[in-house]
């Protein structure tokens, strides 16, 4: 199976075998704000390149699965947002990339797809949470070895959970969302309006590339830059309060590119509020863990629900879209 993870910033592609093992790897170029029929041709050739370099046939995969951001439609394969140009609103993105390369195409929300990536390849037990940060944030839920989809697999907002009630109005209507306030293009933001630190930190690149230069300098004992990360991740803290408290799971896993590097700083960061605050903390323990690979997660998981999605539904319910 071929899975590829992307959002605007980033974009990731594996090849794996029937255990979810990776036979190839690449980092792909981010879609940024370009048309999506060329990013769409752009997917298409690398998935010829990695196979080609997994010394894989075409006729010996299953299909794609594409991990990214929501809402979507999974039965259609399209997204459901104008995000990034209103150019990618309900464009049959499935579709083309099944026309383009000859294979199955299925979509799946990128949290999620990390959540069946960690659960294939790290031993996970069959329920537990993950926090997903790339461009955005977003979380899933593993119940019992199944992911938690709600009514149209759009559930799990963890960015959209307001850990600010008097804060910000979000694009979505809520305020003080997660995201708004604390999610990598947050964090980015305020480091720019400090001139001083954007000059520092040589600021300027895209939001994501720019994050993780304040997460290293955070590291490195900035103090501004350690100021924006420890704030960002409170506030992540007081969201997977509430995510464990809905569920009542035993772990939260940290996944996604934004973790790159910085992934410890949140992770304690979430540790010790979940320690603090979690209701059922006098019952059971919740751990706080990364991805064995933060970056790769969420692309394992998309190729991996290639497979889920023939063994628990045979006649595919629409979820893959096959080439005309």
């Amino acid at each position: 199976m071929v899975g590829i993870q992307f959002d605007s910033f980033a974009a990731m592609g594996v090849v794996v075998d029937l255990a979810g093992r990776v036979l190839a790897q690449q980092a792909l170029p981010a879609p940024g704000e370009r048309q999506p029929a060329e990013v769409v041709v752009e997917f298409a050739e690398h998935v010829r390149a990695m196979l080609d370099s997994a010394a894989v046939a075409p006729s010996d995969v299953l299909g794609i699965g594409l991990a990214t951001y929501g809402p979507q439609d999974r039965d259609q394969g399209v997204l459901l947002t104008p995000q990034p140009t209103r150019e990618w609103l309900g464009y049959p993105l499935a579709a083309t990339l099944a026309e383009a390369t000859g294979l199955p195409v299925a979509i799946e929300n990128d949290a999620t797809a990390a959540g069946i990536g960690v659960h294939t390849l790290a031993g996970a037990p069959s329920s537990f949470a993950v926090v997903f940060m790339s461009g955005g944030i977003g979380s899933g839920v593993i119940l019992d070895g199944f992911p938690y989809r709600g009514v149209t697999s759009n559930g799990l907002e963890l960015g959209h959970i307001s850990v600010d009630a008097f804060g910000p109005r979000c694009d979505c209507g809520n305020r003080g969302c997660l995201d708004s306030v604390a999610g990598s293009i947050a964090v980015v933001d305020r480091a720019l309006g400090d001139r001083a630190l954007a000059s520092r930190l040589g600021l300027g690149s895209d939001p994501l590339t720019d994050f993780k230069r304040i997460g290293r300098a955070a590291i490195a004992g900035d103090p501004d830059a350690a100021a924006l990360i420890d704030a960002s991740a409170q506030m992540m803290g007081i969201a997977a309060v509430t995510l464990v408290n809905l569920f009542d799971v035993g772990r939260v896993v940290l996944a996604g590119s934004a973790f790159t590097d910085i992934g410890p700083i949140y992770r304690d960061a979430v540790q010790e509020l979940l320690d603090e605050s979690v209701f059922m903390r006098h019952v059971h323990n919740v751990r706080v863990d990364l991805a064995d690979d933060v970056s790769l997660a969420a692309a394992i998981g998309g190729a991996v629900v290639v497979l889920r999605n023939l063994l628990e539904s045979p006649n595919l319910g629409g979820r893959v879209v096959s080439p005309s």
